[in-house]
């Protein structure tokens, strides 16, 4: 599997991800193609078998457990801390407004 390639979330393409560190994204295509979680982790594909078997993220085990089209994609990272937390604000429009207004009263 590669990075930024997006695959179904399933035990046959999450064994396919990366034992390294980094990012990774689950998509829920049944509502449109919306993020649904975005998390780091020092072993991607241990974490993607977590929430996969419902000890990651309540909001995945739900949408898992109500029939969901989920899909992941990952990105490799040195400081998958730091790259998700950079992700994070670059996706979060509340994110952003709040820079935005903490820098207008400065």
């Amino acid at each position: 599997m590669r990075e930024g390639e997006v695959r179904s979330f399933n035990s046959s393409n999450v064994n396919s991800a990366p034992d390294a560190g980094g990012i990774y994204a689950i998509y829920d295509e049944t509502v449109g193609d919306i993020l649904a979680y975005i998390g780091r982790s020092n072993n991607i594909r241990r974490r993607l078998k977590e929430h996969l078997s419902g000890r990651g993220s309540k909001s995945i085990d739900m949408l898992i457990g109500q029939g969901h089209d989920l899909w992941f994609s990952f990105g490799y990272s040195d400081n998958p801390h730091g790259a998700e937390a950079a992700e994070l604000a670059r996706l979060s429009p509340a994110g952003n407004r709040k820079r935005e207004i903490k820098y207008l009263e400065d």
